[in-house]
């Protein structure tokens, strides 16, 4: 299972307030808190800033790596300022840090089969070799049933596959919507989640967890019981918080449930550091 911590993301107020004040301590130390964290990459996103979007991104990176050799996910809506933000990145290589088991050390979040999106992510993304989280979604929008996901998921992974991303490169991200605005949101990405992981074993299945409990109280409550049903039907990857220590316990309690973790090691070694 490959967790992305969700932490930098500019619409958090508390990083909102720190990127714009420029406070780099402050930065600094979530990045160094990730770093001991269980993530594998952390997502950086500058997204509320607009016309600053590439510079504080920019800036962002600058002060994790600071700290942090922690690969990375580049999260923006603007191709151009994946670009940019890919290209700073590409020149400051990891040192030591590589996710391995033929991940990439970079991912791009996000492409889609939408024409102008796909186009420009595609070539970045080869341009940088990096690896790319993919919405299933079209020039449609977001389908409402699992059979309509399904169909562009196949079209959206032979289009990467026909464009050199080897399966390892690809993150298949069903699109998890707030159940308070769709009550059926959480089965139906559950369905996709099982059938996804059965016809595509290699490529990485992720969803961004919180997603699911928007605009609705005890909100830790609807993640953690979509995290242990989506990885029950087959869920690799994850956009959350790995600061959260009861949403992690669950998450080691759940691995050793469904016998991914031999002997209960590392469910034991989290007891032995507390």
């Amino acid at each position: 299972m490959i967790l992305i911590a969700e932490n930098f993301n500019s619409s958090v107020p508390s990083v909102a307030q720190a990127m714009e004040l420029d406070q780099q301590d402050v930065l600094a130390a979530l990045a160094h808190r990730l770093s001991d964290s269980a993530a594998d990459y952390i997502d950086v996103n500058a997204g509320i800033f607009l016309d600053r979007e590439s510079e504080k991104l920019q800036a962002l990176i600058h002060t994790i790596r600071t700290v942090s050799d922690q690969p990375l996910v580049l999260d923006s809506p603007s191709p151009a300022v994946l670009d940019q933000a890919a290209e700073l990145v590409s020149r400051n290589p990891l040192r030591g840090h590589a996710p391995g088991d033929g991940l990439p050390d970079l991912l791009l979040n996000s492409i889609s089969l939408e024409e102008n999106r796909y186009q420009s992510v595609c070539e970045i993304a080869t341009r940088h070799q990096a690896g790319v989280i993919a919405l299933l979604m079209d020039d449609q929008g977001i389908p409402d049933e699992p059979e309509a996901s399904l169909q562009i998921a196949d079209r959206l992974v032979n289009r990467l596959r026909s464009d050199g991303f080897p399966d390892r490169h690809i993150f298949l991200d069903p699109l998890v919507r707030p159940v308070s605005t769709w009550d059926q949101a959480g089965r139906q990405v559950l369905q996709v989640i099982r059938e996804l992981s059965r016809r595509y074993p290699e490529i990485q299945i992720s969803i961004g967890l919180s997603n699911v409990s928007f605009g609705l109280p005890g909100r830790r409550w609807l993640n953690q019981a979509l995290l242990a049903q989506a990885m029950a039907c087959g869920l690799t990857c994850a956009i959350l918080n790995p600061l959260d220590e009861d949403l992690m316990q669950l998450y080691q309690a759940c691995r050793v449930m469904l016998g991914q973790d031999e002997w209960c090691m590392d469910y034991l070694n989290r007891y032995r550091m507390k």
